[in-house]
């Protein structure tokens, strides 16, 4: 089920919204994102968990992954589906022993992260920066095409995404894993809607 959920994954930082949450969330959605997860980096752990809170019932009904960077504890508190980690987060592992109801992800950019994730039995990876991105400050040696798609094969079965300068043009570049996670083009448009439509159309296609 994952797997197909992977297609147009939003990640979502509300400080780059140009709308309201609920109407972007709402347009981001009828537009194709498939699944979504709150980061906020640089927020406090109320005000995520404040966020998660306000988008939790505008997915309801609706066949989208909620997942949460970072931290379990928010995920449970909101009833979210998932959590999404990496290198400096707690082990993946440790979250599957402790919430086993929740989804698993898990970042990687290099073997060793790879075989964190199989180890982990993690439900899905995303693999980056397959780009040069601007919206992450502690950036791992870009990939590219030809890296997604090395590490896309060490991580065999389990589904992947790619994330980092992701938008409507690098989109269908991308040929190796299930979909793509878009930050910054989806979260900076005015037209949300029309964006995930358009780079839906394009991984289609």
């Amino acid at each position: 089920m994952i797997r197909e959920q992977l297609k147009l994954y939003l990640i979502l930082e509300t400080s780059l919204l140009q709308l309201p949450l609920a109407d972007f969330i709402v347009q981001a959605v009828e537009g194709g994102v498939t699944a979504i997860q709150l980061r906020d980096k640089l927020s406090t752990a109320k005000d995520r968990y404040n966020t998660a809170k306000a988008i939790k019932p505008l997915l309801e009904g609706r066949d989208i992954p909620f997942i949460i960077n970072n931290t379990a504890d928010i995920a449970m508190a909101v009833g979210a589906h998932g959590v999404h980690l990496g290198g400096d987060d707690l082990p993946p592992a440790a979250i599957r022993a402790k919430f086993p109801d929740l989804l698993v992800g898990y970042s990687c950019n290099s073997s060793h992260d790879c075989d964190i994730a199989i180890s982990s039995k993690v439900d899905y990876a995303g693999i980056g920066p397959a780009f040069h991105t601007m919206s992450k400050s502690d950036l791992r040696p870009v990939l590219g095409v030809d890296g997604v798609e090395e590490i896309a094969k060490m991580l065999g079965a389990i589904p992947s995404a790619a994330i980092g300068g992701i938008d409507e043009r690098t989109a269908p570049i991308i040929k190796s894993t299930d979909g793509v996670c878009v930050l910054s083009a989806l979260c900076k448009s005015k037209t949300p809607y029309d964006l995930a439509r358009d780079i839906r159309a394009c991984l289609q296609g």
